[in-house]
């Protein structure tokens, strides 16, 4: 197979805030073997048989590099050449986050004399995935490897070389700091400006196998988990037949949010208001609340309430009426008309059937929401019961009991006085 050049722009720099770098498994090195021809034809778990060089997957991994600066626009950096610095091996990627080839390149031109060789920097995922099964079947001397995904070495802040000894003072000046002894050959830039990339190869590789598989997708979640794991093995080395994507994603909706993550690809919402975390956003969800009433004649259409209650008959559920009049009793007195069980009041009307005593000089009318007895104060004198009943309809014998009680007490009062009762 040919050698496929790398694509990529010799200035790139990731938009937006830097984050900060995750810490990442240990890593080991790749194996000291370079190899001038790659076979053709194999896929990435055929490779493990092979050769131990992760050179076998450079067209594979050349298409994840260019599919990740599509998904990050100028995330690496290459490194620009200096007389002291050498590649190992020819297939070694020689990028970085751009802060981390800042740093590696000032180092390099503050100690012209010494010379660094690189034995590994940018790793893709297919190289990283060579390693770990190498690392596991304990072939190709690989002491050392982190879990595909999980490597520093993926997201452009590492690099290895075999001169760490007497490059350490120097490199660890620049905020280029050594790993230690659990992988003595390794490098992370610890600055300033770097973002974190991790799981972005892992990502380009699936967006990737799904334009390829448009009938076998997976989840484009940048988790490298089973299923990835199992397609990557299938996977050509040396690249799909349909290479990176660079297309702006799909908005049917326009409203900025891709279709890939809208919860309403086809409805406007850039705010992705999800009442009820279904996964479908409130624009397109015919039941927002999920209390299986539909909002077209939902009364609280973002309040579960399935038994639609509304007590006071205004058109709002009670789950959403934070005004309803419900359990207040009528008011009564001057002003108002009593209802159910109505308060207390002077000279009021009494609600349906109600019952107004008179009032007088000595005494205070009240209001009651029973039914079956209305009375109207005529007149009253110092407590007397100047006042007739008149018998409502459907009334009953409570009402009149109310009455009678209130006349006998009148009696009873101005016996007392030395009045006659009539």
């Amino acid at each position: 197979m040919k050698r496929l050049g790398l694509g990529l722009s010799a200035a790139l720099l990731l938009a937006g805030c830097a984050l900060e770098v995750q810490p990442d498994e240990p890593d080991g090195p790749e194996p000291h073997e370079e190899l001038g021809t790659v076979q053709s034809g194999l896929t990435v778990s055929q490779a493990l048989s092979g050769n131990c060089s992760t050179s076998v997957v450079e067209g594979l991994s050349q298409q994840i590099i260019a599919q990740m600066n599509c998904d990050n626009p100028n995330a690496l950096k290459a490194v620009p050449s200096r007389p002291n610095l050498v590649k190992s091996y020819s297939h070694v990627f020689m990028f970085m986050q751009p802060p981390a080839v800042d740093a590696l390149v000032k180092a390099v031109d503050a100690n012209p004399s010494m010379t660094l060789h690189i034995s590994s920097m940018l790793r893709t995922l297919p190289q990283q995935w060579l390693l770990y099964h190498w690392y596991l079947n304990k072939s190709c001397g690989i002491p050392l490897a982190a879990t595909p995904g999980n490597s520093n070495h993926e997201g452009g802040t590492a690099f290895d070389t075999g001169d760490y000894s007497a490059w350490k003072t120097a490199l660890q000046a620049k905020n280029l700091q050594w790993y230690g002894s659990s992988d003595v050959y390794h490098y992370t830039y610890v600055g300033s400006g770097s973002v974190n990339l991790k799981g972005k190869d892992v990502l380009a590789f699936q967006q990737l196998w799904n334009l390829n598989h448009p009938e076998d997708k997976i989840a484009e979640d940048a988790d490298f988990g089973p299923a990835t794991d199992s397609r990557l093995g299938k996977s050509p080395t040396d690249g799909f037949p349909k290479g990176p994507s660079c297309t702006e994603p799909a908005d049917k909706d326009g409203d900025g949010v891709v279709d890939a993550k809208d919860n309403c690809p086809n409805d406007k919402n850039a705010g992705q208001l999800d009442t009820d975390n279904d996964g479908k956003g409130d624009a397109c969800d015919t039941d927002d609340d999920d209390d299986g009433v539909p909002d077209t004649s939902d009364n609280c259409p973002l309040d579960k309430n399935a038994n639609q209650a509304d007590c006071d008959n205004d058109g709002k559920g009670d789950a959403c009426d934070a005004n309803s009049a419900c359990g207040t009793g009528g008011a009564a007195g001057a002003a108002g008309a009593a209802g159910a069980g109505g308060a207390a009041g002077a000279g009021g009307d009494a609600g349906a059937g109600g019952i107004i005593m008179p009032s007088g000089g000595g005494g205070t009318g009240a209001a009651s929401g029973g039914s079956g007895q209305k009375t109207k104060t005529l007149s009253g004198d110092d407590g007397g019961c100047g006042c007739r009943t008149t018998p409502s309809p459907g009334g009953d014998g409570a009402s009149m009991l109310l009455v009678a009680a209130a006349v006998l007490g009148s009696r009873r009062r101005k016996a007392a006085r030395g009045r006659p009762v009539p």
